[in-house]
């Protein structure tokens, strides 16, 4: 028989497989599979009462809780499409996303955090036409109880049947706008249940069955959940949700829970490792710790390893390839902290050129991707979907790189961030994992600025390891001369308290450029 086509069809036979397995667990509430079932399609009626069917876009401002999971999959089993919306987002950010997705429902939390989104939508909304509807939830509603919210604001009309098909859009999810506006990366629902059949290629037992995972203040508008969604779902995977991202709340659910396998991007695992009362915390039970999401450092990798005495696994993918490659178990830890693993089964990968040519094992270029789980293109931008995937479903990352003999793959940093200094091109992660390894840098990055007599130089940003004797331009410069060639040292130096980050948790690096004043 073969396997589920939609994420409704996925989460109907999910349901009725195992329907009191545990799907949610979040604060004092638990969602089991069956529940989700039920409640899907209670919303699902809901929306199609209020006019919403195949083809039609759900925007969720919502954070991340089970009534996000609940109304995505809602919206999958009438064939509509949903987009999330970052609750970290303020308003020019939400005006752009519900005009750029043509939302007709949108559902939203009325206060979270401190963000009053009813005025913000209220300023922005004759900017959005094709939003017809505004389901409002309160900020306590969607930390108590889930059924009553349901029931109080979504769960009206009779439920048909799941009308989704496998071409059918089902998910939007949009790129950091680290260096430009954000763009919303469509993937059907084939896509997303080949996403799930490729990564059970990872596990030579295919994917472990029931597993607890804690989802730890990321947003589920990222990919990291809206592709990836039917990995859980194909799975039973038991997930515990913490609304936002607190490491003592991080390191006593890994002590209660007895946690074995630990996801992070980056900038978490090091806020976990410099956490003042990491150690009164028994970690012993960890075994794995799994980063993606970023870029990290060959020293941030050790790190983990070394302080928590767990197996580190690197994975790459981005908001366009929601999976492509990643460590093997028995990989030493030099090629942990200096590859991304190699492509999982079922993904093409290969680097090249600037006329589109292949380029062979060792030499450097743009990393081009190809599998049935990438995206379907960009919403409602054809333009920008001819710029990214080609004619043979080629996805052009935009991200430099080059494979080993072994078919690994070595990152050097976003194309759009090299910059050329006096001839020369310059990749910024290249600098950035050496700068990191200087005793007194904790976090460091670097961007390119406009020169007069060199064209460009680095400008390099660092968060001190201590405050009170933070390094000094110099002293960076030697560093970096010393492994590397002297165009590559930074000419410019900022030391920060802390580095702006975006919503995603990444390095905010325009909000980096606009402190050079360039």
């Amino acid at each position: 028989m073969p396997p589920p086509a939609t994420l409704a069809a996925l989460l109907a036979h999910t349901a009725a497989e195992a329907p009191d397995a545990v799907a949610f667990r979040y604060r004092d509430e638990t969602i089991t599979y069956d529940d989700w079932h039920g409640l899907s399609a209670a919303v699902a009626a809901g929306l199609a009462a209020r006019g919403i069917g195949r083809g039609d876009v759900v925007a969720l401002l919502l954070p991340s809780t089970p009534l996000y999971m609940i109304c995505y999959l809602a919206t999958a089993r009438l064939g509509a499409v949903t987009t999330g919306i970052n609750v970290r987002y303020r308003r020019g950010e939400i005006r752009h996303l519900l005009a750029r997705s043509g939302a007709a429902v949108l559902v939203a939390v009325d206060e979270w955090h401190g963000a009053d989104f009813r005025a913000a939508l209220a300023s922005v909304r004759r900017d959005v036409p094709d939003l017809r509807e505004v389901v409002w939830v309160g900020g306590d509603e969607v930390c108590a109880s889930t059924r009553d919210t349901i029931t109080r604001h979504l769960g009206t009309g009779t439920f048909v049947a799941d009308a989704a098909r496998p071409e059918d859009a089902a998910a939007i999810v949009w790129t950091s706008g680290t260096t430009g506006v954000p763009k919303g990366a469509w993937y059907a629902h084939a896509s997303l249940t080949a996403l799930a059949a490729i990564e059970a290629r990872r596990h030579p037992d295919g994917l472990p069955r029931g597993q607890m995972h804690l989802a730890a203040g990321l947003s589920f508008a990222h990919v990291g959940t809206m592709a990836r969604i039917a990995v859980q779902l194909g799975s039973l995977g038991h997930t515990i949700i913490h609304d936002a991202f607190d490491v003592e709340a991080v390191l006593r659910a890994i002590q209660a829970e007895r946690l074995a396998h630990f996801g992070a991007i980056p900038t978490q695992a090091i806020m976990l490792l410099d956490h003042p009362r990491r150690a009164a915390y028994d970690l012993s039970c960890l075994r794995t710790v799994l980063l993606g999401g970023a870029p990290s450092s060959p020293e941030l990798i050790r790190r983990v390893r070394d302080t928590l005495g767990v197996q580190v696994a690197v994975r790459y993918s981005s908001t366009e390839v929601g999976i492509a490659t990643g460590s093997l178990p028995d990989d030493p830890i030099e090629r942990l902290s200096t590859t991304v693993g190699k492509p999982t089964p079922g993904v093409e990968l290969r680097i090249v050129d600037d006329t589109n040519a292949p380029r062979p094992a060792g030499e450097s270029g743009q990393v081009t991707i190809r599998s049935p789980a990438t995206m379907r293109g960009y919403w409602r931008d054809p333009e920008a979907t001819a710029r990214t995937l080609d004619d043979h479903g080629w996805v052009h990352t935009g991200d430099l790189g080059w494979l080993d003999a072994d078919g690994y793959l070595h990152l050097m940093g976003r194309q759009s961030e090299m910059f050329i200094r006096g001839g020369f091109n310059v990749y910024p992660a290249e600098i950035e994992d050496l700068l990191v390894q200087h005793p007194k840098v904790a976090r460091a990055a670097l961007v390119g600025v406009p020169d007069e007599t060199l064209g460009e130089v680095g400008w390099a940003f660092v968060v001190p390891a201590d405050a009170a004797t933070p390094p000094t331009l110099e002293e960076l410069r030697a560093w970096v001369g010393a492994e590397l060639a002297s165009f590559k040292r930074p000419d410019r130096l900022t030391v920060l308290a802390e580095m702006p980050v975006t919503p995603m948790f990444k390095v905010d690096k325009r909000a980096l450029a606009a402190l050079t004043g360039r």
